[in-house]
């Protein structure tokens, strides 16, 4: 996973109290001053245990975090993953300092990598997952010249790309199988060649990458073709995203 950076906003200056200052007659504030050169621990946000794995913004190991001569928090990173910590300054004996959040500036990136990674899972699955979708498997035992029966539809809503075709069969010696995948056409039945695979002997497996789509409403199946000799356990399987 990603170490995210932290520090280094608009926000994150250490600021201690300065000089009393009378705001009114009867109101009297004090000073912000930034606190250049303070030394600051992080602290998982769940659990509160200290964190030491901690990189500059060279990448070089620290476990602490030093305000600058501006009283600024420099950039640094956290350990991988972590996008919130706590942090202020050491306790000094018993004494407790107050801790506060700190959240990674990363968020940008965290953001855009996730629409990245859902506009590719939309596109993959049509924005929803159906039964028609990955993987499709036709099987015959023994082999015999047929075309199968059973159609399975395209119900995504859209057109589906065909990604892989791979076929495998235990051929005898001598013995030559040739599997072809069909479009169907669900209103009248029409059966459309679109990928062929030759199986032999000496190459008792096949696999193709095709270029081609089924049509929003068409569906698949396959036919096997027992050209010479025997063979059985055949296995075709259809990709489709």
């Amino acid at each position: 996973m990603a170490r995210y950076w932290f520090g280094n906003q608009p926000s994150d200056f250490v600021v201690a109290p300065g000089d009393h200052v009378e705001l009114t007659s009867t109101l009297t504030g004090m000073e912000a001053v930034l606190a250049p050169g303070v030394t600051l621990w992080c602290w998982d946000h769940t659990t509160g245990d200290r964190i030491t794995d901690l990189l500059d913004e060279h990448g070089n190991p620290i476990a602490e975090v030093t305000s600058d001569s501006y009283g600024r928090l420099p950039r640094f990173r956290g350990p991988d993953g972590v996008e919130r910590m706590l942090i202020g300054q050491p306790p000094e004996g018993d004494e407790e300092k107050p801790k506060h959040t700190i959240l990674t500036t990363s968020y940008p990136d965290i953001v855009e990598g996730l629409r990245t990674r859902i506009a590719a899972l939309e596109a993959d699955s049509g924005g929803e997952y159906t039964s028609s979708a990955h993987p499709l498997i036709w099987t015959q035992s023994d082999v015999e010249t047929r075309i199968s029966p059973h159609v399975v539809a395209n119900l995504d809503g859209r057109e589906q790309t065909v990604t892989h075709v791979r076929a495998a069969a235990t051929v005898d010696a001598g013995g030559q199988v040739e599997v072809t995948v069909y479009t169907v056409d669900l209103a009248t039945g029409t059966h459309t060649a679109r990928q062929v695979l030759q199986l032999t002997d000496v190459a008792p497996s096949a696999t193709v990458v095709p270029t081609w789509t089924v049509p929003d409403g068409q569906g698949l199946t396959v036919g096997v073709d027992l050209v010479a000799g025997t063979a059985t356990d055949l296995t075709v399987q259809v990709m489709t995203k």
